[in-house]
């Protein structure tokens, strides 16, 4: 059953609404998927293939609607001025944006709920005040996972909430580019029972001891997922060349470490050419446990 903290009278600016952990859980809290909501029809692919994935490696599915501050400060320009579907132009009303955005974020919530408990994974939700992919990089832990839409942001502030993401917190993130094939990447639960396996997992290894741990990260990813596993080898390949490759092959989940990348620019840019969905690694892990036999 969901529970809900409002926001009170002293002006915090974030919301938690969520199912509580299970009783008798130790203190170490679970792995988190986290996600930026809007309500576009991408987003909720994206939050589809989230919570899938949430429910393959038993993690806790966490959104964050952001009011996006840009947008509010510029409304309380005074030249700002809004033009209606008449033709209208009117000062642009600060109070009814935001409760336009508020609503918005309730019909996120909405969303979040019903898809987390069709995947039967735990779910939080949260509001926050700021730049949309900075704030989600800023609050990443090293067990996070986030998940970054890069249709309407450019490739370099993608690569900044990356880099903020990965070698600042250490956590891993998801990159999901437009029309990114979201639907095969993460097959539903009943493909993780082995009903219908996923397209392929594809990990590149560049030679080195993370390459290594990458691959077997995405190897026993793989077999939680009820997907094929493969290896690129990627000494002497560049991040285009291994994106064309990905494309033809019809890759469901590319998975590299985050050091691989040069610039910036190079994670949107991979996940863009790829034609699925990017894992980049924030630090080495472990291989992912097999499915226990009496799920």
């Amino acid at each position: 059953m969901a529970v809900e903290n409002a926001m009170d009278d002293s002006g915090a600016k974030d919301r938690n609404t969520g199912t509580p952990p299970a009783p008798g859980e130790g203190q170490a809290e679970k792995p988190r998927i986290v996600i930026g909501l809007d309500t576009s029809i991408v987003a909720r692919e994206t939050l589809s293939l989230a919570a899938r994935l949430a429910a393959s490696v038993d993690a806790r599915l966490s959104g964050v609607f952001v009011e996006d501050e840009d947008l509010l400060n510029l409304a309380g320009l005074p030249f700002a001025r809004e033009i209606s579907f008449s033709g209208q132009v009117s000062p642009v009303d600060t109070d009814r944006m935001l409760r336009a955005m508020r609503a918005q974020a309730e019909s996120a919530r909405r969303v979040l709920s019903r898809i987390a408990d069709e995947a039967h994974v735990e779910w939080s939700f949260d509001v926050r005040r700021g730049r949309p992919l900075r704030s989600l990089a800023a609050a990443a832990r090293h067990e996070d996972t986030l998940v970054i839409r890069a249709p309407g942001s450019s490739p370099r502030e993608v690569g900044r909430a990356v880099h903020a993401a990965t070698r600042e917190a250490r956590a891993d993130v998801l990159l999901v580019a437009k029309r990114a094939g979201l639907k095969g990447a993460v097959p539903p639960k009943s493909a993780v029972q082995g009903v219908k396996p996923g397209r392929p997992v594809v990990a590149i290894d560049e030679g080195s001891s993370l390459g290594e741990s990458c691959t077997a990260f995405a190897e026993g990813l793989a077999r939680r997922l009820g997907s094929t596993f493969q290896r690129v080898r990627a000494r002497g390949a560049s991040a285009a060349d291994i994106a064309e490759a990905a494309h033809r092959a019809g890759v469901g989940l590319l998975v590299a470490n985050a050091g691989w990348l040069g610039n910036d620019e190079d994670a949107a840019r991979l996940s863009m050419a790829a034609g699925c969905p990017v894992l980049l690694l924030g630090s080495e892990r472990t291989n992912v446990p097999d499915l226990k036999t009496d799920e």
